[in-house]
């Protein structure tokens, strides 16, 4: 235990180490941040500058204009505090701007007719997410085409933007929990998730009237025993995490399904488990 303790503190003392050694724990100065802009983004006019010099609340903001696009944008750095398990550890400098949403909101209007015409093709809507462009199919069998509406979307983005900034990932999705595959504009390559692989499963191997709710990230101990983590998962260091499947039985109970291919298990094969009182309990089927 204590040996642990002073792992734990050497690591939470460099970590703070390397942050505060990172910054001069002052916010940028106006030229600073203009700066940093047109580093960024390309080369911007000023249009306005406010800032708040006191101490750890201090605050300066830069409003620019991008020439390329006529894009007003602001780019401000601030003082944010470093918290360690709830604690405040001090405080460092942090540098934002609104310019990367403000400019994928451009490249949906500049190209809308052409967006809107593939969604209509491919029976899907579209919508910048933290970074992504998802695209939400109608149903199953419209998602089948996902790589080739991936496709058929960045070529239309590619020919509008003018800063590379276009998103390089695609979520592709069937309503708001079915997550179909990712496709990578960057390499070029689809990856298909396994969603529809472990609902097809339930629904033909338990319960023929079960009702897919929802997935989440989780580490298989929450599922298996010590014992059975170490007979599955030999030589892995750290707590393997995958994705939990939630759904509704016939009767209305909720029941989760795990793919142990997904954790990383040396040994494949779908199984399903109750939340109880006492933990997950495997059903037996």
């Amino acid at each position: 235990m204590r040996k642990q303790s002073l792992i734990r503190a050497t690591a939470v003392f460099m970590l703070l180490a390397i942050v505060f050694a990172a910054c001069g724990c002052s916010v940028k100065t106006k030229r600073q941040l203009m700066q940093y802009a047109r580093d960024k983004y390309g080369d911007a006019t000023l249009v306005g500058a406010h800032q708040k010099l006191k101490g750890n609340d201090s605050v300066v903001t830069v409003t620019m204009q991008d020439k390329d696009t006529g894009i007003e944008y602001t780019v401000t750095s601030e003082m944010v505090p470093v918290t360690v398990d709830g604690g405040n550890m001090g405080y460092t400098e942090h540098t934002s701007s609104n310019f990367e949403q403000l400019y994928y909101d451009y490249l949906i209007a500049q190209a809308k007719d052409e967006l809107d015409a593939l969604a209509d093709k491919y029976s899907l809507t579209y919508e910048f997410q933290q970074g992504m462009l998802e695209l939400k199919f109608n149903d199953r069998e419209a998602s089948g085409k996902a790589k080739e509406a991936s496709e058929g979307f960045e070529k239309v983005l590619g020919e509008y933007d003018v800063k590379n900034l276009r998103p390089n990932i695609y979520y592709c999705s069937v309503g708001d929990t079915i997550n179909v595959g990712y496709y990578d504009a960057e390499t070029r390559e689809y990856s298909m998730s396994n969603d529809y692989s472990v609902i097809d499963y339930v629904l033909t191997n338990y319960d023929s009237e079960a009702v897919y709710l929802d997935s989440m990230t989780a580490y298989i101990n929450q599922f298996l025993s010590n014992q059975e983590v170490k007979g599955f998962f030999r030589g892995q260091s750290s707590d393997p995490m995958g994705t939990a499947y939630y759904f509704k039985d016939k009767n209305g109970d909720i029941f989760v399904a795990i793919d142990m291919e997904e954790f990383g298990a040396n040994s494949s094969g779908i199984r399903l488990f109750r939340d109880t009182a006492s933990g997950m309990e495997e059903i037996d089927y």
